[in-house]
């Protein structure tokens, strides 16, 4: 099977802008779910909800088995991160897809352990994973605070020194 090319950050940001498209991931978020039961939970024809799975599918983010009694079922394909950044300083998008990873990784503040065997304690695994998730989160809108106040400070002294100098 042929390795998946991630998609383009701009792309899937114009595939997420439709709530129709976000309302369907949310729902197949929870289970899979056939055209008919999409329909109903986001209200609109089931043309539509297949308009919508087609470039949900063409993007990689949705699959579809068939069923024994011959009912195709949607289900999200893969995990993704997006990202956008907007500050007076910069916007950039990145999404990233999850590797697998088997091996300890370790960054400066936070380890993080690799995949075993040990089936007793996913629960807790999972639980500390999602904490430190969250605290990451936390962390990196810390950190892009404190960068725009650098900025900020840099284009003030800027501003400063170009008044000293009459360039401004």
């Amino acid at each position: 099977m042929a390795k998946e090319k991630p998609m383009d950050s701009s792309e899937l940001l114009d595939i997420l802008g439709n709530q129709n498209r976000r309302s369907i991931l949310r729902l197949l978020s929870q289970k899979p779910c056939y055209v008919t039961e999409i329909s109903e939970y986001i209200g609109v024809s089931p043309k539509a909800v297949i308009d919508h799975l087609e470039m949900l599918e063409e993007a990689g983010l949705v699959e579809s088995h068939v069923d024994d009694r011959r009912r195709k079922y949607f289900h999200i394909s893969r995990s993704l991160r997006l990202e956008v950044d907007v500050s007076p300083y910069r916007f950039g998008v990145k999404s990233a897809y999850p590797s697998r990873c088997r091996t300890k990784v370790s960054y400066e503040h936070v380890e993080i352990d690799g995949v075993d065997d040990d089936v007793e304690d996913l629960t807790a695994r999972l639980e500390r994973l999602e904490k430190i998730k969250n605290e990451l989160s936390v962390a990196q809108r810390h950190v892009q605070s404190r960068m725009e106040e650098v900025m900020q400070r840099i284009e003030e002294e800027a501003d400063e020194n170009r008044a000293r100098n009459g360039d401004g």
